[in-house]
């Protein structure tokens, strides 16, 4: 069965899918950036801390996101704003409200910012794709009618549907292969983070052409905020990378 929001149950409680993939999720991601800190030179054991710091209030600001583009919904029913089954969480929420929240404590820390944004962000398309997972296991972020032979016809339901959350899946994985390809390559600090971003922002573009919402004008709006992302993310890494090309330039040159 595809379809399996609660995987087991401890007594009478039942252990949600979504919630035991977000968790294996955050210990990817975790693993990822401390290894990628260690190899830096830095402790790579700050980032337990920060990762804590990313995944609450990741969490929080993807509820935060959902909820305020349902309000219709939840104004009746307050209590259904929290959901511990983790149902209706907008990537671009937890991001907005992480990144601040962890750079105020990377500061506070007194480590380089630059190198702790792209230890996080080479781990980010690997735990993304790890929470997708979950989605497909939860039933939710699915796609529009297919006929495709791999389209999935989840129970209790008689349409076949696009396996977006499995489309995003085999993107964020190849996202990480490219940024851990990449990561000795960069010259800057940042760099990868900006291509993190810009990676996320092409994919999410790209699998809301597949995706299904009842609002019809939401994949308009997150094909436009992923576009503007995505445009920013490389518009700045260019810029930022503008000099260090200019230098190989004159250097091979000047070997010439």
């Amino acid at each position: 069965m595809i379809l399996r929001p609660i995987l087991f149950h401890i007594g009478s409680y039942p252990v949600y899918s979504y919630g035991v993939m977000l968790f294996l999720a955050f210990l990817a991601g975790i693993f990822v950036a401390r290894y990628e800190l260690n190899r830096r030179g830095l402790d790579g054991s700050a980032i337990y801390l920060i990762g804590a710091v990313a995944a609450i209030a990741g969490i929080v600001g993807a509820r935060i996101f959902y909820v305020a583009g349902h309000w219709d919904v939840f104004s009746h029913d307050l209590g259904s704003i929290i959901d511990f089954n983790m149902r209706g969480l907008v990537y671009y929420g937890g991001l907005f409200l992480a990144i601040p929240c962890c750079l105020i404590l990377v500061k506070r820390m007194k480590l380089p910012l630059g190198a702790v944004a792209d230890a996080t962000a080479l781990a980010l398309p690997l735990s993304i794709g790890i929470a997708r997972v979950g989605c497909f296991l939860n039933g939710c972020c699915g796609g529009k009618p297919s006929g495709l032979p791999w389209a999935v016809t989840f129970p209790g339901d008689s349409i076949s549907v696009h396996p977006t959350q499995l489309y995003e899946l085999i993107l964020d994985l190849a996202a990480f292969a490219f940024l851990f390809y990449m990561r000795k390559r960069m010259r800057k600090d940042w760099n990868l983070f900006l291509l993190s971003l810009a990676a996320y922002g092409i994919i999410r573009f790209t699998v809301e052409f597949f995706r299904f919402h009842y609002d019809t004008s939401a994949g308009l709006f997150f094909q436009v905020v992923s576009l503007v992302l995505a445009a920013l993310a490389l518009g700045f890494f260019f810029y930022r990378n503008r000099g260090v090309e200019e230098s190989a330039t004159v250097a091979g040159e000047a070997n010439e």
